[in-house]
């Protein structure tokens, strides 16, 4: 079911529909900006097979682009601002921002005001954007979006490691059937993926070759990647790579396992592709993210029997929401995902308040370390750890505000609240304060963003199990 939202804006300017006119996706959305904010929009659609754009606006400056990996990848929100500018006596849309369901972000577009207005424009679940609708003139006045309920069971793990280098995106596709890692001075600095498309195979590869790259099969179709254990060290260099797939196999472990551990998977789902960074030289592999879906039924061999047997549907998993993080706009965006639950939490703090925070998640009962963010002063962290399994978070309370000598506002304290009890304030209290607590859900996963302080911390939630 198709879901209309917004439009968000000014009232002037000529009336705009696409999603009417029988579109099923979007390939790209090119973005006008000039020294006001966006003066025009330009969405290439697919429409029977073909592709058509439709442009609403003005030219008046630069023309920026954001290109999907179609049609595997798509909208999922759109985050912007507007308000009046004195040139175009209107309300006009001055910034845009996009979010896909492959967990990227494009840059923002447009220019950014002190006095506007934020508005945020989302479908429920995840949902798949086919169009947009609003006003435009001589600029864009406002802007909303058709949003179509997506049966797409895509789960998309950020990747884990550094933050510098390139980022590369192979995308989806139906299966893994080799990959090859090379290592230089020990850490990884290559790796090669033959994935399956249909009945072709499609090979992708990055980084810099300097040692003979060692290789490990899947038997696919009747055995995928289940999921991936790795390493990174203190410079943001993947050091180590162990895969395992469904049939209980585990590679041999690509390099030497130092520093922090990360872990790619999503329970009863298959690895269906791979994305990451390079190394700013090229010489080591900065960070490896990964796509999941859940596994085909070609994939499993049948098991026979002299008479089928009825089995009862299995329910399908409540998708955990993710609420909006609060703090300052600064830092690098982080998202740990969500997890079955979480064990425990590590907070580090700075002169000026959150310097660094860590969660340990749990999947099956086992344990997941997350990454860190931010950065470890000499001061270490304090801990909070959780009696797991039978206590989980309910709500998260906390205050951010602007520090002198830093450029955005920081985390100033946050505090833990679980079905048993209270955490200590980690922090001071000061400035604007937020609660994230959804009535029947516990917190299962974090996001925010960090520099040299968390900036910003927002929550993953999932209803609380009966049983």
């Amino acid at each position: 079911m198709a879901q209309k939202v917004g439009p968000f804006g000014g009232n002037k300017g000529d009336t705009f529909d696409d999603g009417v006119l029988g579109y099923t996706g979007v390939k790209k959305v090119i973005v006008g900006e000039n020294g006001n904010g966006v003066d025009c929009i330009k969405i290439e659609y697919e429409k029977d097979g073909t592709f058509e754009t439709q442009m609403h606006g003005s030219v008046t400056g630069i023309l920026k682009e954001f290109e999907l990996n179609y049609p595997d990848e798509y909208i999922t929100s759109i985050q912007g601002t507007y308000s009046n500018v004195a040139r175009y006596n209107t309300t006009i849309v001055k910034t845009l921002t996009f979010k896909t369901s492959h967990g990227r972000t494009s840059p923002m577009f447009g220019n950014t005001a002190i006095f506007s207005t934020d508005f945020v424009m989302e479908g429920k679940a995840g949902a798949k954007l086919i169009g947009f609708h609003g006003r435009s003139g001589s600029a864009l006045d406002a802007i909303g979006a058709h949003f179509f309920a997506s049966a797409s069971p895509l789960k998309h793990i950020e990747p884990r490691g550094g933050f510098g280098g390139n980022a590369w995106d192979d995308g989806v596709y139906d299966g893994v059937r080799k990959i090859s890692v090379g290592l230089n001075c020990g850490n990884i600095s290559y790796v090669r993926f033959k994935y399956v498309k249909g009945s072709t195979s499609v090979r992708h590869s990055h980084g810099k070759m300097s040692e003979e790259p060692k290789e490990f099969k899947v038997d696919y179709p009747n055995e995928y990647v289940t999921s991936v254990e790795g390493t990174y060290n203190f410079c943001g260099d993947v050091t180590s790579l162990t895969f395992k797939t469904s049939k209980g196999r585990v590679s041999t472990g690509f390099g030497r396992a130092s520093g922090s551990k990360f872990v790619l998977a999503v329970k009863d789902h298959m690895l269906v592709g791979f994305c990451g960074r390079n190394g700013l030289i090229l010489n080591c592999l900065s960070a490896l993210g990964a796509h999941f879906a859940p596994p085909v039924s070609a994939t499993v061999a049948p098991v026979p029997t002299p008479v089928p047997t009825p089995v009862a549907p299995v329910p399908a998993p409540v998708p955990a929401k993710k609420l909006e993080a609060k703090g300052g706009d600064h830092g690098a965006a982080w998202d740990d995902g969500f997890y079955e639950d979480v064990r425990k939490i590590y907070v580090g703090q700075g002169e000026s308040g959150v310097s660094f925070i860590k969660f340990d998640y749990d999947v099956g009962k086992k344990l997941v370390a997350g990454d860190g963010h931010g950065k470890m002063s000499l001061l270490g962290t304090e801990e909070f750890e959780l009696d797991f399994p039978n206590e989980y978070i309910v709500s998260v309370d906390g205050c951010y505000d602007k520090v002198f000598g830093i450029e955005a506002e920081v985390v100033t304290m946050v505090k833990f609240k679980t079905n048993k009890r209270t955490s200590p304030p980690f922090g001071m209290d000061g400035g604007t304060t937020f609660v994230f607590e959804m009535k029947d859900h516990k917190i299962v996963g974090f996001h925010g963003k960090a520099g040299d302080y968390v900036h910003q911390v927002g929550v993953h939630v999932s209803p609380i199990s009966k049983s």
